[in-house]
């Protein structure tokens, strides 16, 4: 055999082993795959779950913006999908009829407030307006001053027309009690006259008893003792009609006095009724004047705007403008199938996927179901039975959808994991189902 053909024979040799051994090499991997592959699908744990569809909801909901009055628009100061900040300007009314109506009220306001001052003064016969809680804060306003200072001259004049009546009174009575004065004087010497008169007159009976003195003397002194008597009862009647004009004409003072104070308290009491209701009526209509302004209640969005012409009339109560509030919490409301009502409870984890947005770029964001209805409910438009879900995002997926414009109503889809199995699990647990409901006898 020559050299060649012994190499030949050599390199052959070389090949089938070389053949044989790649044969091995193939066949161990392929038993080390398969192999491999039964160990992940008999040990491997797979997320099991339910498949639910939602749609996105705002915790609280949409804030809705109205007017207890209505009126007509002045201003439209934003547009649909503009973001607003709490207290920002939305819609103005016009303001003429609100303010008329605040300014009329607070010049009766005013008017009332330095009538009780003044009343209060009155009741209390003080030289000078009360300053009232309701007086002192406003005492300073320009309109005020005016008001107060005729208040005040009012005061003074009725203070000094009461004062002169009652001294014209009291003159009256000084004048009276000195006609009365007088009239005792002249009843004491009336009386001491007839005291005289009637001691001669006692001598002169006895006298003319014995003829020593004429009869005609006698009867005289008796004709003017008659007299005397006569003016002393009619100066006693005098005087009792002196005393009891005294005595009503100052009874006529106090009755004067009651009658000026119950006037004072009576138009007191209307004041204070007046106050208490053009009191309530102001703070109404101020109201209503602060509310010419209308401002967003919190910060979002603006969404449902209602109102397009400047100008046009609003009516009380009416929905103007609907708020998507900012940094509320995340939900999103399912409805969950009634044969997998057992599946599910409060605390599990969820996997939402918002199928608004790009599917490549928007990641899956993590919740947990927060609520499942106590009873089953029945959809509105065919009647079909399902349970309420309800899914709160969690902070980290909040901050996934950061820079999204996330709305109340996307449609949402979610895997609501319930734990986990293998894949051989997967694969022939519905076999084993239907194997055991097929071994049944009929």
């Amino acid at each position: 055999m020559s050299a060649s053909e012994i190499s030949e024979e050599s390199m052959n040799q070389t090949a089938r082993r070389d053949e044989k051994r790649a044969v091995r090499l193939g066949w161990l991997l392929v038993l080390a795959g398969f192999g491999g592959f039964l160990l992940w699908a008999l040990f491997a744990p797979l997320d099991k779950g339910v498949m639910v569809n939602g749609s996105v909801v705002i915790s609280g909901n949409r804030k809705v913006v109205q007017h207890n009055q209505g009126g007509i628009v002045d201003k439209i100061q934003v547009k649909d999908g503009d973001r607003v900040e709490a207290g920002q300007i939305l819609l103005t009314l016009n303001e003429v009829d609100a303010r008329s109506a605040s300014e009329g009220l607070d010049g009766q306001y005013l008017q009332l407030v330095a009538r009780e001052g003044r009343l209060l003064a009155e009741q209390q016969r003080l030289s000078d307006m009360v300053m009232t809680p309701r007086l002192q804060p406003l005492a300073e306003k320009p309109e005020m001053h005016v008001i107060t200072a005729l208040q005040r001259d009012l005061l003074h004049s009725r203070q000094q027309s009461f004062k002169l009546e009652a001294e014209g009174m009291r003159s009256s009575i000084a004048g009276m009690e000195a006609s009365l004065n007088a009239q005792r004087q002249v009843m004491s010497s009336k009386q001491k006259q007839r005291e005289t008169l009637e001691q001669q007159l006692q001598g002169l009976r006895s006298l003319a008893a014995e003829n020593y003195v004429p009869r005609n003397k006698m009867l005289e002194n008796e004709r003017l003792l008659a007299q005397l008597n006569g003016d002393i009862a009619q100066l006693a009647g005098d005087i009792n009609r002196t005393r009891r004009d005294i005595e009503q004409q100052t009874l006529l003072i106090a009755q004067r006095q009651q009658e000026y104070d119950k006037e004072v308290n009576s138009e007191l009491a209307d004041v204070r009724a007046l106050l208490s209701d053009v009191g309530s009526k102001k703070e109404k209509a101020d109201f209503n004047l602060a509310n010419i302004q209308m401002r967003a209640p919190v910060s979002g969005t603006v969404v449902g705007l209602k109102v397009f012409t400047e100008g046009g009339v609003i009516a009380p109560g009416q929905t103007l403008l609907e708020i998507v509030p900012d940094d509320q919490p995340l939900f999103v409301d399912a409805r969950l199938p009634v044969e997998l009502v057992d599946k599910v409870w409060p605390g599990l984890s969820v996997e939402l996927q918002f199928v608004a947005f790009n599917q490549s770029t928007t990641p899956r964001v993590a919740g947990t179901v927060e609520l499942l209805s106590a009873d089953r409910l029945l959809d509105e438009r065919d009647g079909s039975p399902y349970y309420s879900l309800r899914v709160q995002v969690d902070e980290a997926g909040k901050r996934a959808l950061e820079g999204l414009e996330v709305k109340p109503g996307m449609p949402v889809q979610g895997f609501v994991r319930t734990g986990e199995r293998s894949f051989v699990n997967y694969l022939f647990k519905p076999l084993m189902d239907r194997l055991h409901l097929a071994l049944t006898e009929e």
